[in-house]
């Protein structure tokens, strides 16, 4: 299934210097984002957020791919809650009506498509995945926190981190 992001997922794995994960937990599908996300990593970019850069790299070398929406697609934005960023709204329209996934770590979003019926996965869930499928040991994910938490100022709370790393028995 292809997988549409959000400005914030992305800038967290990029502040990481993770953005090749995405391909190795949705192997074979296209990573793609809306045109209001794109122009949303550019202003911070301009605003001196330089881990940008790595994903406008992967954008170049083909690995992000830009989804530029319908006539139709981009009115039904309008009709979004309003408190919902222009990334977000593009996205959760693409998701809708294209039956992609949607990768949001904005908690009002996430709410929006859990309720919609929009298949979402937000930062806590793609963290717990990364070691839950093998891609990388919980070591690693605590190793990608830090550094997302140095960069970003981002706060994952005890609640949070206690959800990431829960105990997962594997099938048999």
């Amino acid at each position: 299934m292809p997988v549409v992001s959000d400005a914030n997922m992305l800038s967290s794995l990029a502040a990481a210097d993770a953005l090749d994960l995405l391909a190795q937990l949705f192997r074979g599908n296209k990573i793609f984002i809306p045109q209001a996300v794109e122009r949303e990593l550019q202003a911070g970019l301009i605003h001196g957020a330089f881990h940008l850069q790595r994903i406008f790299q992967a954008i170049h070398n083909g690995e992000i791919h830009i989804l530029r929406l319908t006539e139709f697609e981009q009115t039904l934005t309008t009709a979004l809650p309003h408190k919902l960023h222009a990334g977000e709204k593009e996205g959760i329209v693409l998701c809708q009506l294209r039956n992609y996934l949607f990768l949001s770590n904005d908690r009002q979003a996430v709410q929006y498509c859990r309720t919609t019926g929009i298949k979402t996965i937000n930062l806590e869930a793609f963290l717990r995945a990364l070691w839950v499928q093998q891609i990388q040991s919980q070591q690693d994910v605590k190793v990608l926190i830090q550094a997302m938490q140095n960069v970003e100022k981002l706060v994952i709370t005890q609640e949070q981190f206690t959800k990431i790393f829960a105990p997962y028995r594997r099938e048999r």
